[in-house]
């Protein structure tokens, strides 16, 4: 058994009519119902009809839910098998199909009898504007390929069915061996779906493995496998015991709060873009120390400027297109020139992806919990690129708070003195502070790049982020970039 440190951070996005600008994720961190008010519960219980189909793994949720009702009755569902139920001040689920209440890959989503099955369920009871599936072991043992099959067919359910919200899965994470290898492979790939396309998931395989902080893993093919965690053996409901029904189903009582577009009080969620000046290439940037195994798996920022105390780290990279650590700071200030270092209300170390968004641990929307009583000004630090600051507030809608630094040349604090063309129409930051002192000098060439070249590795004389320290990273960005210093306010 081994903890695993890491920081995380929940995924929030309000939603409005079921409509998502950003998914939903619903793991293990979204179990606390004590934060949803009562308020949002009578609203859930009025207004969400959920068509539930589930293998006998499933039931975790409904047998959680009844053991939760059985303890606080405002929690209070009704449980209509094959049909929906009409019972005021309680959530009515519609359990199974019409004919059937155990339900395969085959009765939901695999086959053209399922899906009519399934249509038929939703066409017949028009309120239902939830529906749900949920696997039994089959993800240890189907193919990408059939995986892809569940991600079409849902997708294509949605298209049939707009005013419904379709809920994703995971399967569950008890399989070990190359079959549990495979599982995390494949939930993995449901997982990045619904992160690349805005969908809902509810992430049962990543509940099953977390118990008071810790995860349970394996390691398989020097691959760290996630599974099922001790805390959970037993077989009360759905081949789990009654600890973990109980999380399910107050997970899944969160999920169904953050359709109706609850979220937590003082909580931010943050959607930022930026690019690096040195790893661009035309259209977004490489990710080589990523590709070569040379990116850490801690986060780099607990050494001078920044000495960030924070322990964000992670046992495997949740994303594939990472380019770098980054350090997220929030200020919150009246005004830009007033968004000094006095001004920092938090920060937390986070991921640069290829495409320059800016994401959390697991991959997710950055979340920091905090109220904004002026507005709210993002720095971004890159450990040899100049820091930018927002010359603007972000844009906020419904607690959502986002920032694009690369579209405009006036959207960085300072302009053309704080970042840099990098293409056509396109602003990056400055590659090239090899000793992170906020200026790029002579000293960058003597006492970084020189002592570093020749070397490969994450070094911060790599200013083009390749993983090898050459004459071009000193030719091509260091000598152009000499004079410049960072803007971001004091």
């Amino acid at each position: 058994m081994k903890k695993l440190i890491i920081s995380l951070f929940t995924f929030w996005i309000i939603i409005t009519n079921y409509t998502f600008s950003q998914g939903i994720i619903i793991d293990h961190t979204c179990a606390d119902i004590s934060q949803i008010p009562a308020d949002v519960i009578d609203d859930i219980q009025e207004n969400i009809k959920w068509h539930y189909a589930h293998t006998s793994h499933g039931r975790q949720l409904i047998c959680g839910m009844d053991s939760l009702e059985s303890i606080d009755l405002s929690f209070d569902i009704e449980v209509g098998y094959m049909e929906l139920p009409e019972v005021s001040d309680a959530l009515c689920i519609f359990d199974g199909q019409e004919d059937y209440t155990y339900i395969a890959p085959e009765g939901y989503w695999s086959t053209e009898v399922g899906m009519e099955w399934t249509q038929n369920v939703l066409n017949n009871n028009p309120t239902i504007n939830v529906s749900q599936w949920s696997w039994c072991a089959q993800c240890g043992s189907f193919t990408f390929e059939q995986i892809q099959a569940y991600l079409d067919s849902i997708s294509y359910l949605e298209s049939m069915f707009p005013d419904v919200t379709f809920v994703y899965m995971t399967g569950n994470a008890q399989n070990t061996g190359a079959d549990g290898h495979h599982r995390h492979q494949v939930n993995n790939m449901i997982r990045q779906f619904c992160i690349d396309n805005n969908k809902v998931l509810f992430d049962f395989a990543d509940l099953d493995v977390w118990y008071n902080g810790e995860m349970n893993y394996y390691i398989y093919d020097n691959d760290t496998v996630p599974v099922e965690h001790p805390a959970y053996y037993g077989d009360v409901c759905g081949h789990v015991n009654e600890i973990l029904s109980m999380q399910k189903g107050k997970a899944t009582w969160y999920m169904m709060a953050r359709i109706r577009g609850w979220q937590s009080e003082n909580n931010i969620s943050l959607n930022l873009k930026v690019y690096l000046e040195g790893s661009f290439n035309v259209t977004n940037m490489n990710t080589s120390l990523k590709d070569n195994n040379l990116l850490p798996l801690a986060q780099p920022y607990n050494i001078y400027p920044w000495y960030y105390p924070g322990n964000e780290s992670v046992i495997e990279f949740p994303l594939n297109s990472i380019v770098d650590w980054v350090l997220i700071e929030i200020r919150d200030a009246p005004d830009a020139a007033s968004a000094t270092q006095s001004a920092k209300i938090d920060w937390q170390a986070a991921f640069l992806l290829e495409n320059g968004n800016i994401v959390s641990l697991e991959g997710l929307s950055l979340q920091f919990e905090n109220n904004i009583n002026n507005h709210l000004f993002v720095v971004v630090w890159h450990r040899n690129h100049l820091g930018v600051m927002s010359a603007y507030p972000a844009s906020e809608s419904g607690g959502e708070y986002s920032y694009d630094f690369t579209d405009d040349l006036h959207k960085t604090y300072g302009g053309y003195l704080g970042c840099k063309q990098i293409s056509l129409g396109v602003y990056g930051m400055i590659s090239s502070d090899g000793d992170s002192n906020g200026e790029i000098s002579i000293d960058d060439k003597i006492n970084i790049w020189s002592l570093q070249a020749g070397k490969r590795g994450y070094y911060t004389g790599d200013f083009d982020l390749d993983g090898e320290i050459t004459n071009g990273d000193k030719a091509k960005l260091w000598g152009p970039n000499i004079g410049f210093e960072c803007q971001v306010p004091e």
